[in-house]
């Protein structure tokens, strides 16, 4: 069985995730929560609409009063949940992986993701049958709507990449909505024809869209529209951590910002930006519960993940909004003039991402040769940073058989070489360990 992780239940459907897994994952989430009023919606693989059937039985089952918010975004259940205070929510997606893929994202109040260890892995039987389940439309639309401003945007054209994903449903008429034109592709739900993360995939058609057209600037979404990648007036795309950057710029000059939490590996471009303005930096472990769990203890307005092009702005929703974000973006476009012209007071970095096959405990032995450096951070994984422009961060796999190393420099070249030495490192450590 596919296992559960901060990132919800995922795996591939009929090899390692089966439709009792998610049976027992749904009731031990209602048994463990004792919830009665749940929000649920999917996305477009060809699976969600099986498991949806398996999830709404276990819930009626269970006596749960469900809103059944169709095929929509991982955020717009989200921001279900928080609004009309209901208990929780279920998410059919498995987010940016394949479209093999599938799972669940399991949400309690105040609409955020539950811990693993917040279940309590037993089942009650004895069910009432006494559930009821309505069909309506997610509140996050008109919220968004409101948000912005009815028709507050003029004279700005937009291209997306809808991915096939949830966005295909609602996020065109959004935008036209806030008066925005809007070229799309890959706008037929369910039909995957990139990569569904967008930040993976080059993006080479969304390129041209935006250049034949004149747009302004681009987006791309991935499957339940929690991660965005941005595209320039150029058709170049920015880089995953510049899609934080924009929220970041967003949240400060329209409301001003003091505190930001921040994943481990997010670039250098955003840590010296909130420097410059002088916001406190909370730094996180990997992952959008982590960055989550410090934005709630630690009063934080704002937080994400570079790496994912992942952000979190907690006073509309509890979790990375892909949406908002691309709106918030828009905005900025629009009073900016361009991309280009938003991020000219930027500092540019380069990262490089690779995988080393071993078994993750072999970090363990890394660990102990790393960990007593100088300017070492253990906050996740080993951080490393040689100088003021760099950094190495080693982290072992939850998910894979394989030790993580990511760099930034202050170029290609840099990047290049901090990757060669650390992966030379870390292969010597475990070839030496085995002896």
């Amino acid at each position: 069985m596919a296992g559960l992780t901060i990132s919800g239940l995922r795996g591939i459907i009929g090899e390692d995730l089966f439709a009792n897994d998610i049976l027992e994952v749904v009731c031990n989430f209602i048994d463990s929560t004792g919830i009665k009023s749940c929000a649920i919606g999917r996305d477009t693989r060809s699976t969600s609409d099986m498991i949806h059937q398996v999830v709404i039985s276990c819930l009626l089952s269970k006596g749960c009063n469900v809103e059944d918010l169709g095929v929509t975004s991982t955020p717009a259940v989200f921001r279900q949940v928080k609004k009309k205070d209901l208990d929780g929510g279920i998410c059919i997606t498995s987010s940016h992986n394949p479209k093999e893929w599938n799972g669940l994202k399991l949400i309690i109040r105040p609409g955020r993701i539950i811990k693993p260890d917040e279940l309590k892995n037993q089942v009650n039987t004895n069910n009432s049958f006494a559930g009821t389940r309505r069909e309506l439309d997610a509140c996050y639309y008109d919220d968004l709507t409101e948000f912005f401003g009815n028709g507050g945007f003029h004279g700005l054209k937009v291209a997306m990449d809808l991915g096939g994903g949830a966005a295909c449903e609602f996020v065109k008429e959004l935008f036209i909505k806030l008066g925005i034109s809007v070229y799309t592709i890959n706008d037929t739900s369910g039909a995957f024809n990139r990569i569904i993360d967008p930040t993976e995939d080059s993006l080479k058609s969304l390129s041209k869209l935006i250049v034949d057209n004149a747009c302004n600037v681009g987006f791309a979404f991935d499957a339940d529209v929690d991660r965005l990648a941005i595209l320039n007036e150029k058709g170049e795309k920015t880089p995953p951590d510049f899609s934080l950057l924009a929220g970041i710029k967003y949240v400060e000059q329209k409301f001003g910002l003091d505190k930001a939490a921040i994943s481990i590996d997010s670039s250098l471009s955003i840590i010296n930006y909130l420097k410059r303005i002088n916001c406190e930096i909370i730094t996180t472990p990997v992952g959008e519960i982590s960055v989550l769990e410090k934005i709630q203890s630690e009063g934080c307005q704002l937080g994400g993940e570079g790496s994912s092009g992942g952000f979190i702005y907690p006073e509309f929703n509890l979790c990375r909004d892909g949406i908002l974000l691309a709106l918030m973006v828009s905005r900025l476009v629009e009073i900016n003039g361009s991309i280009e012209n938003l991020f000219r007071d930027i500092e540019n970095f380069k990262q490089k991402r690779i995988k080393i096959k071993t078994d993750p405990k072999n970090f363990i032995f890394v660990r102990e040769k790393f960990e007593k450096m100088q300017d070492v951070t253990l906050i996740d994984g080993i951080k490393i940073s040689p100088n003021e422009n760099s950094w190495v961060l080693i982290r072992p796999s939850n998910t894979e058989k394989c030790i993580r190393l990511s760099v930034e420099a202050k170029n290609d070249n840099e990047a290049s070489e901090l990757i060669e030495k650390y992966e030379g490192k870390i292969n010597e450590i475990i070839k030496n360990s085995s002896h």
